[in-house]
C-alpha cells in the first residue's frame, strides 16, 4: 500500500535535531503617518493707512482792500528790505530783473497765484534757470523789448556766487509772499495797467544821490492819472494810428495812465503808436518790461538815449526793431532746420537698424 505524505508531520533535518522549525519573523513595515490637513488662514483686510491730508496750495494774496498802487508799493518795499538785509550790494539790476521776470511769467489767469509753492520750492540755481527761460520766452515774441531789458536780464547767464544766489532767492520769496503773483497774475491787460511795480522797485533800490544826479523822480500814479485825463479828455481824438511820444519816459508811468484812460473809453492801446525815450538803462529796461506786461502792442518802441540829441530816436528804434526781428526769424529757421535734420537722421538710423536685424 502506498505511503501517504503527511504535510503536517514534522520533517527531520540533516542533523536529526528535534528542535522546532525556526521561522523568521515578518519584517515590520512602518507606514507613514498622514500629515494633518493644513489650516487655511482667512485673509485679513489690510490695515487702513491714514494719509496726511495734502496741503492746499498757497496763493499769497495782496493785503485785503489794498489798491493796486499800494500793493505794488508794499511788494517793492519788501523786495528792497530783503535785498539789503541779505547784503545784496549795489547790483540793483539783479533784484530788478528778478521782479521783472516773475511779473512777466507767462502763465496768467485765476490759477496764476497757485505757482507760488512751486517757485518757492526751487533751489536758487533752478530759480535762476526759470527766470532765464522766462526771458527766452519773451525774446521769441518781442526781441526788441527784451533787448532793451538786457541790463536787468543778462545776469541770468553769468556765473553767480553762492551769496548772490542767496540774495536772489530772498528777493523772490519776499515778492511772492507779499502777493506778486496775485498782483501780476491777471490775464486782462486792463488790470495790469493799474500799477507800475517796476517804478516802485527801481526807485526803492536807487540811491538818493543817484536819483538826484540822473534827475530821476517817481511821479505819483495819481498825478499821472490826472494828467492823462486832462490830455486825452474823452478820447474822441484817439483812434487807430494815434501816436504818443514820451521823451522822459522813466518806466512809463504816464504811458500807463494814458493806456488806462483809453481802456476806460473802450479803446485798445495796442492800436496806437507808442515811442518811449529814457536816458537811464535800468529805467529804460523797466519801461520795456512794462510795455510787455501792459499789453501795449506791436507798435511800441523803447529807446535808451538822450531825447535832446539831434537824432530821430523813433527812426533809430524802428530800424533796431526790424534788425532784431530778422535775427529772431533767422534763428527760428535755423532751429527748425536743425530739428528737421535731427529727425531725418533718427529715421535713417532706425531704418538701418531694422534692416540689419
Amino acid at each position: 500500500m502506498p505511503q501517504q505524505l503527511n504535510i503536517f508531520a514534522q520533517q527531520p533535518d540533516d542533523d536529526d535535531d528535534d528542535d522546532d522549525l525556526y521561522f523568521e519573523p515578518r519584517e515590520q513595515v512602518t507606514r507613514p503617518r498622514l500629515a494633518a490637513a493644513p489650516t487655511i488662514q482667512t485673509p485679513q483686510p489690510p490695515a487702513t493707512v491714514l494719509l496726511e491730508p495734502k496741503p492746499k496750495p498757497r496763493r499769497y494774496p495782496v493785503a485785503y482792500g489794498s489798491h493796486p498802487h499800494k500793493a505794488a508799493q508794499d511788494i517793492a518795499e519788501a523786495v528792497v528790505d530783503a535785498w539789503h538785509r541779505n547784503h545784496g550790494g549795489g547790483q540793483m539790476n539783479i533784484p530788478v530783473g528778478v521782479i521783472a521776470a516773475l511779473s512777466l511769467w507767462p502763465l496768467k489767469g485765476p490759477d496764476a497765484p497757485l505757482q507760488a509753492d512751486y517757485i518757492l520750492g526751487l533751489e536758487a540755481r533752478d530759480l535762476v534757470q526759470l527766470l532765464r527761460e522766462c526771458w527766452a520766452y519773451w525774446w521769441m515774441r518781442r526781441p526788441d523789448l527784451v533787448h532793451r531789458a538786457a541790463p536787468i536780464a543778462r545776469w541770468t547767464e553769468e556765473d553767480l556766487s553762492d551769496h548772490q544766489l542767496t540774495c536772489i532767492k530772498a528777493v523772490a520769496r519776499a515778492a511772492i509772499t507779499n502777493g506778486l503773483l496775485t498782483l501780476t497774475g491777471s490775464s486782462d491787460p486792463g488790470d495790469l495797467t493799474e500799477f507800475d511795480l517796476m517804478s516802485w522797485v527801481i526807485t526803492g533800490l536807487r540811491h538818493g544821490a543817484d536819483r538826484k544826479w540822473l534827475g530821476e523822480f517817481h511821479t505819483p500814479p495819481e498825478v499821472c492819472d490826472l494828467m492823462a485825463r486832462v490830455q486825452l479828455g474823452d478820447c474822441s481824438d484817439v483812434g487807430p494810428g494815434f501816436s504818443v511820444l514820451e521823451p522822459a519816459a522813466g518806466t512809463g508811468g504816464m504811458i500807463r495812465a494814458m493806456a488806462q484812460t483809453m481802456r476806460e473809453h473802450r479803446i485798445d492801446p495796442a492800436t496806437c503808436r507808442w515811442h518811449l525815450v529814457e536816458l537811464d538803462p535800468i529805467a529804460a529796461a523797466g519801461a520795456a518790461v512794462n510795455m510787455m506786461l501792459w499789453g501795449m502792442g506791436m507798435r511800441t518802441t523803447v529807446w535808451c538815449g538822450n531825447s535832446l540829441a539831434p537824432v530821430d530816436t523813433a527812426v533809430l528804434a524802428h530800424e533796431e526793431k526790424v534788425e532784431l526781428f530778422e535775427l529772431r526769424d533767422r534763428m527760428q529757421a535755423g532751429m527748425a532746420m536743425a530739428y528737421a535734420v535731427g529727425k531725418a537722421e533718427r529715421l535713417i538710423a532706425g531704418a538701418v537698424a531694422q534692416k540689419a536685424a
